[in-house]
């Protein structure tokens, strides 16, 4: 596969991110921990831990830095999402190929579950998904979570050149039969972020989905 890099932000991407409350920084600080650590695996390290480490570290990091701006974590359809305090932008980490808008294929992530599919359209809520510690404060922010367009932060390894992510945020649009999201409604590029450390593992990522499957009743 040939390795591209995502160009600088333009000001419109940048200016796209800020309608959102976000920044490239936001991004870029709360993927470093996990990214870093996930280079930096020695080669016993199981082939699912580098994925695991960006997806449980960054969505952590970028909890603890947008929570001082309101966001909450939470989840819908049991599926964590970031979630804006008005409600204007929920979204989740995801690795994907073809990411970046340098590269002229359209991105396409893995295998994603019920709660991606329900975000494509307006998604529905079974009252009795999860507890509600918070009261009234977090059903409002919650109903907003359910009814806020819907994005993931896409991220694909580079391991020839600079060692690093390429990385954009992206609304789903479709999906296929399988799972995969392979349309996009809209995609905000994000500058790519240089690590240091070896990314070859990255090669064959493992499976990131997160969406928890929900039994019928």
């Amino acid at each position: 596969m040939t390795e591209t890099t995502a160009p600088g932000l333009e000001n419109s991407d940048e200016r796209r991110l800020k309608t959102f409350g976000l920044s490239h920084a936001v991004f870029h600080d709360g993927l470093r921990s996990g990214a870093t650590r996930a280079a930096n695996r020695s080669a016993l390290a199981l082939p699912t831990s580098p994925g695991t480490d960006i997806y449980h570290d960054g969505m952590e990091g970028l909890a603890q830095i947008l929570a001082l701006h309101g966001w909450r974590l939470l989840p819908v359809d049991r599926q964590p999402r970031l979630v804006h305090p008005g409600g204007v932008v929920s979204f989740a980490i995801s690795s994907g190929i073809n990411v970046g808008k340098s590269n002229m294929r359209t991105p396409r992530t893995r295998k994603k579950g019920a709660a991606t599919r329900n975000s494509l359209a307006t998604p529905t809520r079974d009252p009795g998904l999860f507890d509600d510690p918070e009261g009234d404060k977090v059903a409002e922010l919650m109903r907003a979570a359910e009814k806020a367009p819907f994005y993931f932060l896409l991220f694909e390894r580079v391991t020839t050149g600079k060692s690093g992510l390429l990385l954009e945020f992206s609304q789903p649009l479709a999906m296929t039969d399988g799972g995969s999201v392979v349309e996009w409604a809209d995609r905000v590029t994000v500058p790519f972020l240089e690590l240091e450390g070896d990314l070859s593992m990255f090669d064959e990522p493992g499976d990131d989905e997160f969406d928890v499957p929900v039994e019928p009743r």
